[in-house]
């Protein structure tokens, strides 16, 4: 069974689940994670083998079952035939739950407020507690390396190629596995708790996409959204704490300045004074825990702000108790 939406029963229904999706699209508009490009996704509940996601269509919009696709993990294809157009990257999510079993729901963003972690060469940290799911090492995948021959180098997740290397990233063989198989256990049941079983798991929470934005990856829609807003949320942090220490500490240069050759600094360096202080590893381990416990906190007030904006309508059925 797919753990995700928290149901009314204790049996998660179709009916359940498609109500939380929609609300998960929403919200992830609401917060800014998603525009008219970027989609949740979330595993079968009766069937592992499927996921679900909507139609090709702005998230703020999605609004019914009929807006709504189940998929098959295996090569990404419906499982209804003559369904409505699907989105591009489908293959994104297919082959994270291919790989990660433990995994019920994936979200892509292109949020601007990451983006510059994704070219810049700056790592994305944890700096704030409710982001220590990022720990210490958020990779970047940079599908440049990666496209089959003869395909688009657009930079979309378009086939199972793509999207196998993007998944492979999350659980890359030099990684100390930090997060989920760490703190999985402790979830309450019905959003992931379970025995740790770290071959079923990432080892890391967030990827970011070199040139489009970040994936990630979680075991349940809540978690899912919850690490897809606080992502963004610790790089508005991070960017606002490295301007600020920037303008206020500025930079030493270390080195000898040729004034004679135009003022130009040769075999110098420049140094920033001041380093920021990002969250340990047993920090982003504790806090992350902690948040855990939680989580129904900020999903309900999400789900409320969505619930009164004239913008969003969430026409599916609520399951029966």
């Amino acid at each position: 069974m797919s753990a995700g939406y928290f149901p009314k029963r204790e049996k998660i229904g179709l009916e359940d689940l498609f109500k939380g999706l929609v609300t998960a699209s929403h919200i992830l508009h609401k917060n800014g994670i998603v525009d008219a490009y970027g989609h949740i996704s979330v595993r079968s509940p009766d069937n592992p083998a499927t996921f679900w996601m909507s139609r090709s269509v702005a998230p703020a919009l999605v609004s019914t079952p009929e807006d709504l696709v189940e998929y098959n993990v295996e090569d990404a294809n419906p499982v209804e035939k003559n369904m409505k157009p699907g989105f591009l990257e489908r293959h994104l999510h297919s082959e994270m739950y291919k790989k990660f079993p433990a995994i019920n729901s994936v979200v892509h963003s292109h949020c601007p407020d990451v983006l510059p972690y994704c070219v810049s060469g700056v790592p994305l940290k944890a700096t704030i507690h409710t982001a220590g799911f990022l720990g210490g090492d958020v990779p970047v995948w940079d599908a440049s390396s990666h496209y089959p021959s003869g395909s688009k180098n657009d930079l979309l997740v378009r086939d199972k190629t793509l999207g196998a290397s993007l998944a492979a990233a999350f659980k890359p063989a030099t990684s100390a596995g930090f997060i989920y198989s760490k703190v999985r256990s402790a979830l309450p049941a019905q959003i992931g708790g379970a025995p740790v079983d770290p071959a079923k798991d990432p080892d890391h929470a967030v990827v970011l996409m070199q040139g489009h934005g970040f994936t990630t990856a979680a075991h349940g829609i809540e978690e899912a959204v919850c690490q897809a807003i606080y992502t963004k949320e610790a790089a508005k942090a991070q960017t606002t704490a490295l301007t600020i220490r920037n303008a206020h500490f500025g930079h030493v240069v270390e080195g000898k300045i040729d004034v004679e050759g135009g003022g130009k600094i040769k075999s110098a360096k420049v140094k920033a004074e001041g380093d920021l202080k990002y969250l340990s590893d047993k920090e982003c381990h504790d806090t992350w825990e902690s948040i855990q416990n939680t989580i129904t906190r900020p999903w309900e007030l999400w789900c409320r702000e969505v619930e009164i904006s004239p913008l969003y309508r969430n026409n599916c059925p609520s399951g029966e108790d």
